[in-house]
């Protein structure tokens, strides 16, 4: 299935109840019928420590077993664990594609340790805690919700390596206001209480974190491509922090630290700068670049070019124009030896030499394709290219592969949630090949 294709990949570390660690590798492709597919290739015990070295001897591994090789693997996704990064860039030589999901959860968790907000939110965490643990007063605050007309629902608690756990917390808080308000007055819980300022503060910092979570919705999907849409993305999502003289001064703080780290992330000099750029021009939704300068579009262009003269595609179509023109010099040589090049004077100039000039064809091709109005945002890029890849050949083939990388580790994580259901407490003595074997079948048979 994936053997002798450009595939992608993610993979990432997880440990069992029994304390065995596994590395989990799984490849993604795009079909002929323009469909998203991906496969878990295997969930393999590591035995040595999780330094870069053995990750990616595992990974290596896992690769053989599948006649893939290296040049075939595009990339590959991992969190922004430094033993996966080294793995992937030092070992094994591979573009290593920082998880986005990952990175803006630790974006945002330097800007909401700004001590003004970190202190309500340390607040909100210890009244979600003290109601998840209260049983009477947990029953009180159900009762409290009733009586206001509102539907019963548990506080939210927050957690540092759970994505957007923090807006989900203040946003259920908010909506629980009146009820545990009423509670904590009742049962004198004035430790738990936030001040009026604190609320409003909280309500700012909710609409600030909200575009973090669409953005982090929009990218765990393994149905859609993703990689295409990081930099636009981190583009929006800067343009939405900027500091503003009506706000407090606390929130202006939090905004600015999530910038500076945010900004900080996928740096020009890192391959995948490079790589997912690719990707957003093969992508219809974002193919103008806008989050780009002028210059930096020119090298997305040059790239993609010299990329498309290495296609076997491209290399059959030029010697196909070149075999056509030597049938017609041979069975017109008389006609050849008589005009010379009298007519072809300045054919070069003209940009008209033969017609037969596939680089030509190749600009010619990608200046159509960029005047193509951008598809609405929330369009299936792969939809699009289905039906436009008989007028884009070179462009498609392209994006047949950079449109299969994924933006985030989550289908590598979701296969730990598969694992740990399958690796409990009852069956925690299973052999790592049969565990193996499960989470390869639960995955892999999910269709």
């Amino acid at each position: 299935m994936i053997s002798g294709k450009k595939i992608a990949l993610t993979t990432d570390g997880w440990t069992s109840l029994a304390t065995e660690a596994y590395v989990t590798v799984t490849a993604h492709f795009i079909d002929d019928d323009w469909e998203l597919k991906d496969v878990i290739l295997k969930t393999a015990e590591a035995q040595k420590s999780h330094t870069a070295e053995n990750v990616a001897e595992c990974i290596s591994n896992i690769l053989g077993e599948y006649n893939v090789s290296r040049e075939s693997v595009l990339s590959i996704t991992t969190d922004n664990a430094a033993n996966y990064i080294n793995a992937v860039e030092r070992h094994l030589q591979a573009v290593n594609v920082p998880c986005m999901a990952h990175t803006i959860n630790l974006a945002v968790r330097k800007g909401l340790a700004v001590r003004a907000i970190e202190t309500p939110i340390s607040r909100l965490k210890a009244t979600a805690l003290h109601f998840n643990k209260s049983t009477t007063d947990s029953y009180l605050l159900e009762s409290k919700q009733k009586l206001l007309g509102l539907k019963p629902a548990k506080l939210i608690n927050d957690c540092a390596t759970r994505w957007n756990s923090t807006y989900d917390m203040v946003c259920r808080a908010a909506e629980q206001q009146a009820p545990v308000a009423a509670v904590i007055m009742e049962k004198k819980l004035g430790h738990l209480e936030l001040t009026t300022r604190e609320w409003t503060l909280m309500e700012q910092v909710r609409a600030v974190l909200k575009p973090f979570k669409v953005a982090t919705e929009a990218l765990s999907t393994d149905r859609f491509p993703t990689a295409s849409a990081v930099l636009p993305l981190k583009y929006v999502l800067l343009s939405n922090l900027q500091p503003s003289t009506s706000d407090p001064a606390a929130l202006n703080e939090m905004k600015t630290k999530i910038k500076t780290d945010l900004y900080n992330r996928y740096s020009r000099d890192k391959d995948a700068f490079k790589l997912l750029n690719t990707a957003s021009y093969l992508d219809p939704r974002f193919h103008r670049l806008i989050h780009l300068e002028r210059d930096q579009r020119q090298e997305v262009r040059e790239k993609i070019k010299a990329e498309i003269s290495q296609l076997p595609v491209f290399a059959e179509r030029a010697a196909m124009a070149t075999g056509i023109t030597r049938h017609e010099k041979t069975a017109l040589s008389a006609m050849g030896d008589l005009f010379g090049d009298v007519y072809r004077q300045g054919a070069d100039a003209s940009g008209g030499a033969s017609g037969l000039d596939i680089g030509a064809v190749l600009e010619q091709e990608m200046l159509i394709y960029e005047s193509e109005t951008p598809l609405p945002t929330d369009s299936n890029p792969l939809s699009w290219w289905k039906t436009s890849q008989s007028r884009y050949p070179h462009l498609a083939e392209l994006a047949r592969r950079y449109l299969s990388i994924p933006g985030t580790s989550v289908r590598a994580e979701r296969v730990f949630s598969t694992a740990g259901i399958i690796v409990n407490k009852k069956r925690s003595a299973l052999d790592s090949e049969n565990v193996d074997r499960l989470v390869f079948l639960a995955n892999n048979l999910r269709d």
